[in-house]
């Protein structure tokens, strides 16, 4: 060979690198949730009334998922729940980020446990004297500072109190009104101090989502110019500048914000894409809307000053203005290049814009733009302009140079744009993104199709908002924040995916010794190739940042397959080059080159469902498809490249000049491998068997119809269960397998065919486990029972033992059904006590104005605050109040102790739903709701932590999808052997191979899932390991694997028909049955190999890999005969076949 030094030590150096690059394992490969876990966070779906919630649902998943996971390599599922909840899965990262992930919000509860929030203040505040001072001290906790205003407050609070008592004796007493009038003063003045002395306390308290939030925003900084010296000038980012805020407000702390700050820069240094739920958050936020609207000049507006007071005492969203509405700035300092700029910002907003003709306020730190909201001057997402879209997005740069945002409006996009910068040449036009203004460029000229968005620093915000103007805009908003987040063990099981992960090791140990036991050296040379393909398929997944699943351990499963198969193909050529007497060096370069075209050609078509399905396919296959791709290049590679290097340097270098093996040196074995069988004989047996097994097959499918499905596909209910409390006041624990247990006896007790009897094939997820990842007090139960009540019913009496139970509890008022005779108040005083008629109370509520309080006086029987919240978490979740599930809410202790709650308020506030706006609407659509939610959390005697039915978790498009992307992939396949083989014959053979495989395994699958259930052959099926088995996802992968491993030995044997039949037209009968039997030897070490592997994976691989096992030992079994009876007799024509037709003459005379 030539260059066999250079070539062997680059690719040395590859795979060193690789090596190096992907240890260790645990670090550099991210698993997908089935395998390492997930978080789950829910999100809210804000649908309209009016709107289809289906296809509503439909689209914004297929939007999220374009703009999160275009390519389906993060493993990222999102699955609806009811009409409008979206549960969005992630995969964990690794066990390094995991911990380093637990050390910063450990740090974080840290400083949550010192927090002071103005309900633990009011509650201390409303104590009375003597129980009072005790808990001043322990809100102090050694703070000398918040002692000081803690006694304060307290002193205060005293003499209001005092001051009360004697306005009330001056006034039964009859005082002159100068008496009373000071008195008075002395109660305001009181109120006051109280007040000045709680926000002064209020303010010195760290609190930990503040810090939280700084951490996470952009460190970009920005470099404008100094107008004196024209030197660059440095603008913080907007990280420094709020941990700086956070450092001048909080002295004592400064020590514990730059611990925290290390830490979370130590875990966000190597933190990959999706490492964190906060960057998923962060990318789901905003729903991509695009708009375009004419700012108004100063003085344009008639009610300018109005509007301008108005913000700057209510806020933006209390405007009156019917013609024009306030939008937030996205970020100030894109508006200035000059330091002095920046600084004449900073202290007069409204006039620095005035100098640019903008009419700008601030509110609460916020600079808002007054905008045009009529339909002449704005090109908006409105019912009436809804009809276009962002056709691309993609980075570019303004005229300055700096980064930008480009994009490009579909062709109706373009005309509306058109005609809204005709009609306002020489104004400013507002470029908006989810409500926020970027820029807003003045209109030269008419603007067609394109534009630009300025003022986004930060690259990976821009790299965000461009994937989400290409995804496309959500037809309905997802809330800021997810509404629950949870963290769920391995889809699996960590008790399965331990089991599989031994017999998958014992598997490969099992081949690679049988392979050097039959090939001897050569079997060496081909587990060190198997092993360097092990090397370059997970580099290249850890570099393309792929997650690897289930369904993605099928793909390399079928690589792995077919490296070790082009091996064998290899070294059974060497051996026949090397039995016809060649020398070993040009028998290996023959040997390569006879077995170049089946190796290329099996994974050409491979790598053409490949392409199709990574194109064509949803997310749900693309990340298998990208995952077989890798392994398919990796196999070329490895079988060669790094193969022929390893004989080249054996017989160059070392000088090897035998290469033994187990059929030369037991020749009776080598006889036998090579039969004289007339297979084309067996035709007719062959069709009739796989007509029967086939056709037993469709009848299963049509049979099982739906049912053959898993949840994935058809959705079902979900049960969240918590274990009650031990002795100790301690959470109970159990494993999955002990809950797995039980929930399977329910099933299999149930009548067959029943709702409940979906329960002996549930999931079980511990949630927040343990570090084993099988223990937990929380776990989920999936089931595609759809009767949830029955299904919930049947869990709580199996689980009773370890399930809480929670008693009614009542409350003064509590039956009264009108929400006006209740104890329902309309927040319109800071003062809690004020609304209710309880003065003693001192909770403040202005945090809620406008919004509602619900008073549970004397609750019965006393329960804890923890209790109370649970309840009414809990039935806020539930169904039928989901809609309120945004609405800002708390629990306010009025009477008792967080451990023995005597009475509280329960206050709420819709932000946009005031009182103040429209009282009928506020009495029935806020006060009328939250009181009901109230009295049911309260009256209901759950001890389930939540019940849900859920949707399919795979889009409906991915049936149509699926089958388009097979059916070109077989049209190509056809196209590209019949090129190949030259003829139709060939392709149609495949084909009919591959259906024939597929409907077989399909079917098999179906009839195990109705043995399993039947009383006659149950326990036989049940013994043999066999299960209701169901399609899921990775049984998708198996299935494909299973094409791809026929299509490779289908092609290996019609390539040899090929080089038997040279340059004849067709096929004969000869030739067929000598290429069949020439091939058998490698059909059966492969076959064998592969089944070896499988079949301990399916005997000791545990039940998350059963049915995945399972699948694929049909597959092999099934595609083995295929090939030999059904693909190859095809290829042949009795029609053309003059040999035939000679021997029949004979046979005749």
């Amino acid at each position: 060979m030539r260059h066999l030094v250079r070539n062997s030590c680059l690719v040395l150096a590859l795979l060193v690198l690789l090596s190096a690059y992907i240890w260790p394992l645990s670090e550099s490969i991210r698993q997908g949730k089935d395998l390492r876990g997930g978080f789950s966070l829910t999100y809210q779906l804000q649908i309209d009334p009016s709107q289809n919630a289906g296809e509503v649902m439909d689209t914004t998943i297929t939007v999220l998922k374009d703009r999160v996971d275009p390519n389906g390599t993060l493993d990222l599922s999102i699955v609806p729940q009811g009409r409008d909840r979206l549960e969005i899965t992630m995969p964990l990262p690794n066990e390094r980020m995991k911990a380093l992930r637990a050390e910063y919000l450990a740090m974080l509860d840290e400083i949550r446990q010192r927090e002071i929030t103005g309900r633990m203040l009011d509650r201390v505040l409303s104590m009375d004297r003597e129980s009072r001072l005790p808990e001043i001290e322990r809100l102090a906790d050694g703070n000398e500072r918040r002692l000081e205003l803690l006694m304060r407050a307290s002193k205060a609070l005293d003499a209001e109190q005092d001051a009360n008592d004697r306005l009330r004796a001056a006034t039964e007493a009859g005082a002159p009104p100068e008496a009373i009038d000071a008195i008075v003063a002395e109660i305001a003045a009181a109120s006051i101090e109280v007040d000045k002395a709680r926000e002064e306390l209020l303010s010195t308290v760290l609190v930990a989502d503040e810090l939280r939030r700084a951490l996470e925003l952009s460190d970009v900084d920005k470099y404008v110019l100094d107008d004196t010296s024209d030197e660059p000038f440095k603008i913080p980012s907007p990280r420094k500048k709020a941990l700086e805020k956070l450092r001048a407000q909080h002295p004592d702390e400064v020590a514990t914000i730059d611990r925290v700050e290390a830490k979370y820069d130590e875990y966000s240094k190597d933190r990959k894409t999706l490492g964190d739920p906060s960057d998923l958050i962060r990318l789901l936020q905003g729903s991509g809307v695009l708009e375009f609207r004419i700012a108004p000049g100063i003085n344009d507006h008639p009610e300018e000053a109005r509007l301008r007071q108005e913000l700057r005492e209510n806020g933006p969203k209390l405007s009156t203005a019917r013609d024009a509405r306030w939008f937030p700035l996205a970020d100030p300092t894109s508006w200035v290049d000059r330091i002095q700029q920046a600084q004449f910002m900073t202290e007069n907003p409204s006039a620095f814009f005035e100098t640019r003709n903008f009419v700008v306020e601030e509110y609460n730190g916020t600079y808002y733009m007054l905008l045009w909201d009529t339909p002449n001057e704005t090109l908006t997402q409105s019912p009436a302009q809804q009809n276009w879209r962002v056709a691309r997005a993609f980075e570019t740069a303004d005229q300055n140079g700096r980064p930008a945002i480009g994009f490009r409006m579909d062709v109706n996009g373009g005309v509306l744009l058109g005609r809204l910068t005709e009609r306002n040449v020489g104004k400013p036009m507002a470029v908006l993104l989810d409500n926020k203004v970027y820029t807003a460029p003045n209109l030269n000229s008419k603007i067609s199709n394109s534009g630009i968005i300025t003022g986004v620093d930060s690259a990976e915000e821009r790299s965000n908002i461009i994937r989400t103007l290409n995804a496309g805009t959500l037809t309905a908003t997802l809330s800021p924040q997810p509404i629950s987040q949870s963290i769920l063990g391995p889809e699996l099981g960590q008790d399965n995916l331990n089991a599989g992960l031994e017999a998958g090791i014992v598997a490969l140990v099992v081949v690679s010794l049988f392979m050097i036991f039959y090939y001897f050296t050569a079997g060496v040379v081909a587990v060190i190739a198997l092993v360097c393909n092990a090397i370059l398929i997970l580099g290249m997944v850890a570099l393309g940042n792929v997650a690897m699943t289930l369904p993605g351990i099928a793909g390399i499963i079928l690589t792995f397959g077919m490296a070790v198969d082009a091996n064998v193909l290899i070294f059974e050529r060497i051996r026949e080059e090397r039995e016809r007497g060649l020398d070993l060096r040009p028998a290996i370069k023959l040997g390569y080159s006879k077995a170049l075209s089946s190796i290329v050609d099996g994974n050409v078509t491979n790598l053409i469902v490949t392409l199709v399905l990574a194109n064509i396919g949803t997310q749900e296959i693309k990340g298998f498809a990208i995952t077989l791709g890798i392994g398919v290049i990796g196999t070329l590679f490895s079988a060669l490249v790094i193969s022929r290097l390893i004989f080249g340097l054996l017989t160059e270098k070392v000088g090897m000049k035998t290469l033994p093996m187990l059929p030369t040196v037991v020749p009776a074995l080598g006889r036998a491998l090579e039969p004289k069988i007339d297979w084309l004989k067996y035709r007719v047996i062959f069709i009739v068997v796989s007509i029967a097994y086939v056709g037993l097959g469709i009848f299963m499918i049509i049979h099982e119809g739906p049912n053959l499905l898993d949840t994935e596909f058809r959705g079902g209910t979900a049960v969240t269960m918590q274990l009650k409390l031990d002795e100790n006041g301690e959470r109970m624990v159990m494993t999955r397998q002990q809950v797995l247990d039980r929930v399977k006896e329910i099933g299999e007790e149930a009548a067959p065919n029943s709702q409940l009897s979906e329960l002996a094939t549930a999931e079980v997820l511990p949630v927040d486990p343990q570090r084993d990842g099988v223990t937990s007090d929380t776990f989920r139960i999936k089931t595609l029972a759809t009767d949830s009540e029955s299904v919930s019913d049947h869990i709580q009496t199996e689980f009773a033992d370890v399930l809480p139970t929670r008693p009614t509890l009542s409350f003064d008022g509590i039956s009264t059904t009108d929400p006006r005779s209740a104890p329902v108040y309309p927040i319109i005083s800071p003062k809690l006590g004020e609304l209710i008629g309880m003065p003693t109370v001192a909770a403040d509520v202005s945090d809620y104005d406008g919004g509602v309080v619900i008073l549970m006086k004397n609750i019965t029987p006393h329960t804890t605050e923890l209790d109370l919240r649970e309840r009414l978490d809990f039935m806020r979740r539930d169904q039928e109040f989901s809609d309120l599930i945004t609405r800002k809410w708390d629990l306010v202790i009025l009477e008792g102790t967080p451990e023995e709650v005597v009475s509280a308020a329960v206050v709420v506030v819709d932000e946009g739903l005031l009182v103040y706006q429209s009282r009928d609407r506020w009495e029935a659509e806020v006060a009328g709701r939250e009181w009901k939610l109230v009295t049911q959390a309260l009256q209901r005697s759950e001890s389930l932590a939540g019940v849900d039915t859920f949707d399919a978790a795979v889009a409906r498009s991915f049936r149509g999808k699926a089958v388009a992307a097979v059916s070109i992939s077989f049209l190509l396949i056809t196209i590209y052997i019949w090129v190949r083989f030259g003829s139709i014959r060939y392709s149609l053979a495949a084909i009919v191979a591959l259906l024939h495989d597929v409907l077989t395994a399909v079917g098999l699958i179906a009839l195990a899932d109705m043995l399993y259930r039947s009383g006659t052959f149950g326990p036989i099926v049940q013994s043999l390991n066999i299960m209701p088995f169901k399609i899921d996802l990775s049984l998708i992968a198996a299935l494909l694997t299973i094409i791809g491993y026929s299509l490779n030995d289908t092609i290996i044997i019609m390539d040899r028909i090929r080089e038997n039949r040279g340059k004849l037209e067709y096929a004969s009968r000869r030739i067929v049955n000598l290429s069949i039997n020439q091939t058998i030897s490698r059909t059966l070490i492969t076959s064998s190999t592969t089944l070896i592997a499988v079949l301990i994976l399916y005997i000791d691989g545990g039940e998350g890999v059963r049915a995945f096992s399972f699948t694929l030992l049909i597959g092999v079994l099934v595609g083995t005969y295929s090939s030999v009876a059904v693909a190859a007799p095809m290829v042949w024509s009795a029609k053309h076949d003059r040999t035939a037709k000679l021997e029949k003459a004979k046979e005749s005379e």
